[in-house]
């Protein structure tokens, strides 16, 4: 396992693949439990607990950290944009929730016979951002130096 992390940069990024692939196939694997059948548009989908895109950035900022410091520039980099894009892929998702309902709202008044049919919600919670990046944190201590 020594040629991928054979660059300075490799390892960071190792841990954050690996971070959103595991935060992917956990989502699957609790679908696969809850629901009593496998749906791989899981290991595609976005959303839900854990999150990936919170589990692949704090896994790549916190693996920076491990090997550059806290006060490097790398760091500071990468905590900024984990920062940046957790924040605004959870607005993002929150935006098109708010036009989904919208949405749902003209389909029921002009298609009062489509009312039951029910669309997930697009929102992420606390809970699924707290959990992928908690992934991705615990991830980078345990993949080796």
């Amino acid at each position: 396992m020594d040629f991928l992390f054979a660059a300075p940069l490799a390892r960071p990024v190792v841990v954050g693949v690996v971070a959103g692939l595991a935060a992917q196939t956990l989502k699957l694997s609790s679908f696969l439990i809850l629901e009593k059948r496998i749906n791989f548009r899981r290991l595609v989908e976005t959303d839900g607990a854990p999150n990936m895109h919170s589990a692949a950035f704090a896994g790549l900022t916190t693996a920076i950290a491990q090997n550059d410091g806290l006060g490097s520039l790398e760091f500071a980099l990468a905590a900024s944009l984990t920062t940046l894009i957790t924040v605004d892929i959870w607005n993002v998702k929150h935006a098109a929730s708010r036009q989904a309902d919208v949405v749902d709202s003209i389909v029921r008044r002009l298609r009062p016979d489509l009312a039951g049919a029910e669309r997930r919600s697009l929102s992420y919670t606390v809970v699924d951002v707290l959990a992928g990046t908690g992934l991705g944190v615990a991830l980078a201590w345990i993949i080796p130096k």
